[in-house]
């Protein structure tokens, strides 16, 4: 889908004669040499998927040329958030459906977290945290409208719905930027709730055996990057995002998913490419807080340099979306600086 999409624009591009900045297309271009060298020196066991990056890169960059998608894809999103609630829905009513997780992993099956047409409940989690970006955004234009209000209230549903530590986290870090009293409120609410609800909480969000199951994930990571990687692997990557099956079948899980983003930076594409991640995300957070956009700012580095503690998304559409809501917004606050420029307040 992602790569249909970016196709898609990549035409209007070429038949409106549009261009890409040139800071982005340098950009796209040195990741993608990067990229390329880190597959051609690891054949014949690097993977395509490493490629995918690029595809999303590109999606982003061109969106961002289009303002008017900030809109569509506040639209598009609460649509997808309408289908997930619904699914959780009918799965009580009617029985379960593919688009629903049932919490037996957590040990408790009665609870189905939404999951929409997403892979995942968390990567619904991000298409979520992606409306309620361009939702403040609209809103510190003046630009909601009454029935924005009653969307809200529907996504906070469906947030509640994934049941999703991280995603809770998230929309907590913006519970404090926007809603300073209701956020000391629910601190308080929620310890009375936590004391009263002890083990129903514990086996929700602080779950001991899914976070020590996290780790024992990490296990084969471990195990093939820092003690069966020689220095070109150290260097740029094993050019694939999965543990060879040699060694993950040797590990508790026996897999060689890795779950931890920064773990499976390392293990495709090195110390070079983490370091290329890292500057980049350091960067663009430094530009939002230049630009004013210190709540933007924060959130995006708590989400790609902390929340990729826990999990990752790099190989998933969803990430770029939520990419591509934050670079629509660095863009309007740019037409919104240059208009407030030529017409200065007379007041």
């Amino acid at each position: 889908m992602m790569t249909l999409m970016t196709g898609a624009l990549l035409f209007h591009f070429i038949i409106t004669k549009k261009q890409v900045p040139t800071t982005s297309l340098w950009a796209l271009v040195g990741y993608m040499f990067f990229i390329l060298s880190t597959y051609l020196l690891n054949l014949p066991d690097s993977s395509l998927i490493i490629f995918f990056p690029i595809i999303g890169l590109a999606f982003m960059f061109f969106s961002s040329q289009e303002k008017h998608l900030l809109s569509i894809l506040h639209q598009a999103l609460f649509i997808h958030i309408l289908v997930g609630i619904f699914f959780v829905g009918s799965s009580y009513l009617v029985g379960m459906n593919l688009h629903v997780h049932p919490m037996y992993d957590k040990g408790l099956p009665f609870l189905h977290a939404a999951k929409g047409f997403t892979t995942t409940v968390q990567a619904y989690g991000t298409l979520l945290i992606s409306w309620f970006l361009i939702f403040y955004w609209r809103q510190d234009q003046n630009q909601l409208k009454p029935l924005d209000k009653i969307a809200f209230w529907i996504a906070i549903l469906g947030l509640i719905l994934t049941f999703n530590r991280n995603s809770f986290l998230t929309f907590y870090i913006i519970m404090f930027f926007r809603h300073r009293k209701v956020f000391v409120l629910t601190l308080l609410f929620a310890f009375g709730f936590y004391l009263y609800f002890f083990e129903f909480i514990n086996k929700l969000i602080f779950n001991i055996s899914t976070l020590s199951s996290r780790a024992d994930l990490l296990q084969a990571f471990r195990i093939a990057f820092f003690e069966r990687t020689d220095w070109l692997g150290y260097l740029i990557g094993h050019g694939n995002n999965m543990v060879e099956e040699s060694i993950a079948k040797g590990t508790l899980y026996s897999t060689g998913y890795i779950e931890n983003g920064t773990s499976v930076l390392l293990y495709t594409y090195g110390f070079l490419g983490y370091l290329l991640y890292l500057i980049s995300v350091i960067a663009f957070s430094i530009i939002l807080f230049r630009k004013g956009l210190t709540f933007f700012g924060v959130l995006f580095f708590y989400i790609f340099i902390v929340a990729q503690q826990f999990t990752h998304e790099f190989f998933s559409t969803t990430i770029y979306i939520l990419l591509t809501g934050f670079l629509l917004i660095f863009q309007a606050s740019l037409t919104h600086e240059k208009t407030a420029d030529r017409f200065p307040s007379t007041e």
